[in-house]
Formats: structure tokens, sequence, C-alpha cells
């Protein structure tokens, strides 16, 4: 987890929500919720012209605050593959959670830093949870992008089903069947972000074996957008 040096003042972070969303209610929890848990909040770095190709550890989220497990039985969605399960709603309103909903029963929020494990850029739920079968979490974050976009590119990569939604709009679902998981499985364009914070989630399901999953923006030329720990 990262530490108490990178919170941010709430008048900050509360004015760059309102800046983003017009300025109230919803919004303005919203703000709160960002204030709230600053060591999930990164900076964007959009790729120049000269910008490498090159995808490093720095091109992938890995900042967190994560909400689970939901723990399902082997039979509740049928099958072996349990595809349904990804279109299940675990937690109230998947798209708005923030991180000021009050918790299910057995489940908490968590803000985490991953550190890759198997893989650059994964995000591991399997080691965070302790290797449990048949669950679901949601995992929140906010991104400080410069400008507004509308070129970029989501890449994402999940074992199993996977659901992603960008202040609040889903732009990715994953349900065909289970699968190990790689960086870059799937590849969404014509992404939107907002200039100020913007606020991810992901929706990761889990059958059996490992739970995992990657997430990384580009521009249009698939050049990394670089994530880095916002400054106070």
């Amino acid at each position: 987890m990262r530490s108490a040096a990178r919170v941010l003042p709430v008048a900050v972070l509360a004015a760059a929500w309102v800046a983003l969303a017009g300025g109230c209610g919803p919004q303005q929890r919203g703000a709160e919720a960002a204030a709230a848990n600053p060591a999930v909040v990164s900076e964007l770095i959009l790729p120049t012209g000269t910008a490498s190709s090159s995808v490093t550890e720095k091109s992938f989220v890995m900042d967190w605050l994560v909400l689970g497990p939901f723990k399902f039985g082997e039979a509740d969605f049928g099958g072996d593959q349990q595809q349904p399960a990804a279109g299940h709603a675990f937690a109230r309103d998947e798209a708005g959670l923030d991180g000021t909903q009050s918790p299910p029963a057995g489940t908490a929020w968590k803000a985490h830093h991953f550190t890759g494990n198997a893989g650059t850029g994964q995000v591991d739920l399997d080691a965070f949870y302790g290797a449990i079968e048949h669950a679901a979490a949601y995992a929140v974050a906010w991104l400080d992008c410069p400008e507004a976009r509308s070129d970029l590119q989501l890449h994402v990569g999940s074992d199993d089903y996977l659901k992603v939604w960008i202040n609040g709009k889903l732009v990715h679902t994953y349900d065909v069947q289970r699968r190990a998981s790689t960086a870059d499985q799937d590849v969404v364009k014509g992404v939107r972000l907002a200039k100020g914070l913007n606020r991810v989630v992901v929706k990761c399901v889990d059958v059996v074996f490992d739970w995992d999953f990657y997430l990384r923006l580009t521009d249009a030329k698939q050049k990394p957008v670089d994530v880095k720990a916002k400054a106070k």
C-alpha cells in the first residue's frame, strides 16, 4: 500500500472532480471519494511524437481500491465455464462504485499497490485474496488526465471474465470462455477521458485457478500512456 506521503489535499481533488463532471451531487461525492483514497489516484503522462512504443511497468495501472471477495458456488451460474457470472451484479450500482459504498457482508474495501508478481502489469487478485476459487472482485482507480481525449485505446487481459467502466460508462466486457491471462488480450479503441480525474471500475470474475487482470492505455498509434503516482 502506498505511504501517507502521497496524501492529496481534499480541496485539490474536489476541484479537479468538479471540473470534470460539472459540479454537485454525485460529482461532489466522487471528489470526496477520490480525496479519501489518494493512494489510488494516478497521473497519466500522454505520449509525445518522439515517445517510445516500448511497454514497461510504468504503462500499467497498478494502484487500485479493491472491493471483495464475492464468493459464489461452483454451480451457481451453470456449467464449468459459468459465463453468466460476468453479467451478475455482485454489488449494487457497479458503474458507480467509488469506495463510499458500505461493503456487503464478507467483503471489504482495501487500497493496494500491485507489483506484477507473475508478469509486468499483473493485478494478481489470486495472491491478494489467498487463492480462493469461484469469486468476483471490483477494483476502482482514478486517472488524472492532462487533457480531454477521445482517441485512446484500452488494453486489457483477464483470468477469467472482465467488465470495465470509465466514468460510469461500460466500455468493455469479456465473457466468452475461461482463459489464462496475458496483457493486451483485448483492445478497445476510441476510449474517452475527460481532462482531470477519470474513474475506472473493473469487475474481475474467477472460476478456478488463477485470478488476475491487466489494464493500460495507449494513444491511437499504440504508444503507451505512462502512469505514475499523483504528486501532492
